[in-house]
Order: structure tokens, then C-alpha cells, then sequence
């Protein structure tokens, strides 16, 4: 061994650097992949959620107000994130207008702070839908803190 060290000094010198080099990068890499993976998937946009967290019971309190809606057929309300989804089911022979109006009473379940952090999405369907109507599926969307719901394109036929 003393014979290869010596007649082989620069070489060995340079291969215990870069073993040290590599044990550096792995260890560094390893690191990186275990905090990403421990990490939150929403990362930090979720700051503050603590404040104006939506729990079941108000889920339930709201799917029951919005069944009591009138042509209200089903509802399903589920929350990721900072969106609330709604899923609304009316009977056929609910309106446009109807089913604007109720996604727009949805708002009075919020007070302004639940309103400036969440962003809404409705989808709206029809039971029993009928071919020659082709304004649903309708989809609605409130970004957090804006004042109307944008809807898509065949809200508007």
C-alpha cells in the first residue's frame, strides 16, 4: 500500500478530493429531496387560512341552504385550498337567471375576509338535461376579492 501511495501520490490525493466532492453533492442533494418532499403542496399560499378556515359544519350548513333553493336539485361543496368548489344540480326547468341568482346568494354565506381569501367556483348542471339545451353544463368563477362571478361563454346564449 505505502509502495502505491508513493508512486501514485497526485493521483491518490486527487481521487480523496473527489470522493470528498461527491459525498458533498449527495449529501446536498439528498437534503434538497427530502425538504421538498416534506414540504406543503400549496407551499406558502396558504398563509393566514388559519383565520378564515372552512370547516364541515359550515359546509353542511350551506349545502342545506342551497338544497332549500328553489329548483335546487342536489349539491356538493368541497374545499382545496384557497377555492371552494360547488357542484349545483337544479331540476330542468331552472333559468339562467336562476341559477345565476343562486350562485350569487352563495356569496352571502361569507363574510368580506372568507370573500377576500377564497376564490369560488360553480358548476352548474341540470338534472335530466334535454339536448336542445346547450347553455349546461354553466361554469362560474370569483377570484378572491373580486366583485362579480365570470361566467363561461354559454351562460351568455
Amino acid at each position: 500500500m505505502k509502495k502505491f501511495y508513493k508512486e501514485n501520490r497526485v493521483f491518490v490525493i486527487l481521487m480523496g478530493i473527489a470522493l470528498v466532492c461527491i459525498a458533498i453533492i449527495l449529501a446536498l442533494l439528498a437534503g434538497y429531496v427530502v425538504k421538498s418532499s416534506t414540504n406543503d403542496k400549496y407551499g406558502n399560499r396558504l398563509n393566514g387560512i388559519e383565520d378564515v378556515r372552512v370547516d364541515e359544519g359550515k359546509i353542511g350548513e350551506m349545502e342545506s341552504k342551497i338544497l332549500e333553493m328553489p329548483k335546487v336539485s342536489d349539491v356538493k361543496i368541497d374545499v382545496r385550498g384557497k377555492i371552494i368548489y360547488y357542484n349545483i344540480d337544479f331540476q330542468n326547468e331552472a333559468t339562467i337567471e336562476e341559477v345565476k341568482n343562486a350562485a350569487i346568494n352563495c356569496l352571502e354565506f361569507f363574510s368580506e375576509d372568507y370573500l377576500n381569501f377564497y376564490a369560488l367556483q360553480f358548476l352548474i348542471t341540470k338534472s335530466n338535461l334535454e339536448e336542445s339545451d346547450a347553455k349546461f353544463p354553466m361554469i362560474g368563477y370569483r377570484s378572491a376579492g373580486a366583485a362579480t362571478i365570470s361566467w363561461s361563454n354559454n351562460a351568455n346564449k
